[in-house]
């Protein structure tokens, strides 16, 4: 498991009686000492290993208390587009078919939208892991759906809605750890809000069964693992969306 020079000052700064770092101020660190360019890449790069490091502590100690081994997902990262084994991609996209998680850390998606603040990013990766946790827990996917179209947005609905529920449990956890503000909390609903499909930016529909829900619903199910505590509380087969 990664182990970040972050997670180390986290628990220095509590042993000597110090606030630990929030999320953001650990994207921060050692920004002052290389060219702007460089370390806008670089500071994106720490924010990535640190949101990642703290999801497989999370994720891994709750499939460790269902009685399960976790198994973590592979970070890639690219400019442009790239070739996967779920074709081309761009932007931020996991892969089920070779469990990897593919990000531009430009985030071109985010910036089409005004949020590039950390967490915002944060959330980005959280929710791809989120992907990545219902594939190797055998969620259905969207198209497992006999080729019925309304059957399919309905099931394209539950998987990205509780990928956004397993984004709050997550976003939880480092909450509980001191690792995010109220700020934080704000941007991940303001995400949420601007990616709803009933947002003008969103709202172009075609033949595709791609749905990920309104902004309400993302919102309330996001609130809905942030208030929760187990991958049960995330169960949107069963309960209204």
């Amino acid at each position: 498991m990664v182990r970040l020079s972050f997670v180390v000052a986290s628990l220095v700064a509590i042993a000597i009686g110090l606030h630990a770092p929030t999320i953001s101020e650990a994207a921060a660190v050692s920004k002052a000492a290389v060219p702007a360019a460089s370390a806008q890449q670089d500071d994106v790069k720490q924010l990535l290993s640190v949101v990642l490091a703290e999801t497989e502590d999370f994720w891994g100690a709750t499939f460790k208390a269902d009685g399960s081994t976790y198994e973590e997902p592979k970070l890639v990262l690219f400019t442009g587009l790239i070739a996967t084994a779920c074709g081309p991609v761009s932007g931020t996209l996991y892969c089920a078919a070779d469990h990897k998680i593919y990000i531009d850390p430009a985030f071109p998606e985010l910036q089409q939208i005004g949020l590039t603040g950390d967490f915002a990013k944060a959330l980005m990766v959280a929710r791809e892991v989120g992907h990545h946790v219902q594939t190797i827990s055998a969620v259905p996917h969207a198209d497992v759906t006999d080729g019925d179209l309304e059957a399919a947005i309905i099931r394209s609905e539950q998987v990205e809605l509780q990928a956004d529920c397993f984004a709050g449990l997550w976003s939880r956890y480092v909450w509980d750890k001191g690792l995010l503000e109220d700020t934080d909390l704000t941007e991940a609903r303001q995400l949420l809000r601007s990616l709803g499909d009933d947002q003008a930016a969103n709202a172009s529909k075609d033949s595709t069964a791609t749905r990920y829900g309104t902004s309400e619903q993302r919102i309330r199910w996001y609130d809905r693992g942030l208030a929760g505590k187990a991958i049960a509380d995330c169960n949107t087969s069963d309960n209204p969306l």
